[in-house]
């Protein structure tokens, strides 16, 4: 994928639509893997039908198949990931969602960061990064994700946009994706699910990225850590330091035999530095 649109997109209007990031073999172990985790645990719910709340988490979906845990570095989004948060990136959350056919269960035009404390997200786009894939085909009516284009640099506080979300207008953006896509947004935009009237369940993914030294959730954490954890990447998404020192600012992707590289090509400079600096400025006494 070429980063550079997606990235101006993202920066920009604060979403983007990746169609196609699921291939087809990879699409088909998604959807049966989380069709058997619907199954497994949400029969209960749907089963409630309208006395039940309107979506569903299953829980711990990074336990549930090991195309969830492929899921988070996939390598059709990751390097664009990468390129948001940069090379300390870490994942803060994963949940396998289910929408019944509801009005929407979220507040109208709202951020995921309008309670943050200590930062204001407007100011650091980057601060996090969300992403929804999709294993089926959404209609109009199915639940889709819509937004207010641009919102995402609002300072916190900022009172929510009176759009009703029934009415089409220019102001808002609804995307609706098709199997195998994803959509990838700032969780400061004014955003929201709309209803589902479709008749039919809607199915999504969603996992958010942030760095390394923020808290992560539990959902974000695999039990089998030991089995699933077999790379440097995957340790430090999941939360694991590569090294000994449990530095949570010093985390990063970046290759770390090639970090040593430089810290001992800087070191010999410094020496070479300060040799010169004896050599040709320092004067011996009585001289």
């Amino acid at each position: 994928m070429e980063k550079l649109e997606p990235l101006l997109s993202y920066e920009t209007q604060g979403f983007v639509h990746l169609p196609g990031v699921l291939e087809p073999p990879f699409l088909a172990r998604l959807k049966a893997a989380f069709d058997r985790a619907i199954a497994k645990h949400a029969e209960k719910w749907l089963a409630a039908g309208e006395a039940a709340s309107p979506s569903f988490n299953i829980p711990q979906i990074l336990d549930e198949d090991d195309v969830f845990i492929d899921l988070v570095d996939l390598p059709t989004v990751f390097p664009l990931l990468v390129e948001i948060l940069g090379y300390d990136i870490q994942l803060m959350i994963a949940h396998a969602r289910l929408f019944r056919p509801s009005v929407t269960f979220v507040p109208p035009w709202h951020s995921d960061l309008d309670g943050v404390g200590g930062i204001d997200p407007a100011q650091n786009p980057r601060f996090m990064a969300k992403i929804h894939f999709y294993p089926e085909d959404l209609t109009p009516d199915r639940g889709c994700l819509a937004f207010i284009p641009g919102s995402h640099r609002y300072s916190i506080g900022t009172p929510r946009p009176r759009i009703d979300y029934r009415q089409d207008s220019p102001l808002v953006k609804k995307i609706v994706p098709k199997a195998g896509d994803a959509v990838l947004f700032n969780p400061h935009i004014f955003h929201m699910c709309l209803d589902n009237l479709s008749g039919r369940l809607r199915k999504s993914l969603i996992y958010t990225y942030g760095h390394f030294w923020m808290k992560n959730y539990p959902s974000a954490i695999p039990t089998h850590l030991e089995r699933v954890a077999t790379t440097h990447q995957r340790k430090q998404l999941f939360g694991l330091h590569s090294g000994s020192t449990g530095d949570h600012f010093g985390q990063s992707l970046l290759n770390r035999s090639m970090a040593k590289e430089v810290d001992g090509l800087l070191e010999s400079g410094r020496k070479l530095l300060s040799k010169a600096k004896r050599l040709y400025f320092i004067k011996p006494p009585n001289q």
